[in-house]
């Protein structure tokens, strides 16, 4: 495993896979690699649903399973994730989801694709940005 997906890009390859500029959609298509998830990426799908920002065309459970089918490991909020989370040097945002996020690249040695510009400069964590598709 090489690459951990933020929580947009993993909906956008899921959902709208057009929307991903070409490049990283071959690397997202290739069936050798496995792609890490935090576990707090699902909490967020979750949120975004329960709230109505999110329409899913089936239950919240079915619909985990079958987008998380394939190949993508969801790695856990784990103590070390945690206290590095706690520790990253001039985080961009105040997004605690975020930071779990980053700080789970950095603790499994991942290079976190991402569409947020305000993670596109961080030099602390490996990060892979491409801008999407209108």
């Amino acid at each position: 495993m090489r690459y951990l997906l933020d929580t947009s890009v993993w909906l956008r390859a899921y959902l709208q896979p057009e929307t991903i500029p070409a490049p990283p959609q071959r690397v997202l298509a290739d069936p050798k690699l496995t792609f890490g998830l935090s576990a707090i990426s699902l909490w967020e799908v979750a949120k975004k649903h329960q709230l109505g920002k999110l329409a899913l065309d089936r239950d919240l459970g079915t619909w985990l399973a079958d987008a998380l089918a394939g190949n993508i490991e969801v790695l856990p909020l784990s103590p070390p994730v945690v206290v590095d989370a706690m520790k990253l040097p001039g985080f961009p945002n105040r997004d605690p989801a975020d930071e779990i996020i980053v700080a789970t690249a950095r603790v499994h040695g991942l290079t976190l694709l991402t569409t947020d510009k305000r993670l596109r400069r961080y030099r602390h964590a490996r990060i892979g940005y491409f801008a999407p598709r209108p």
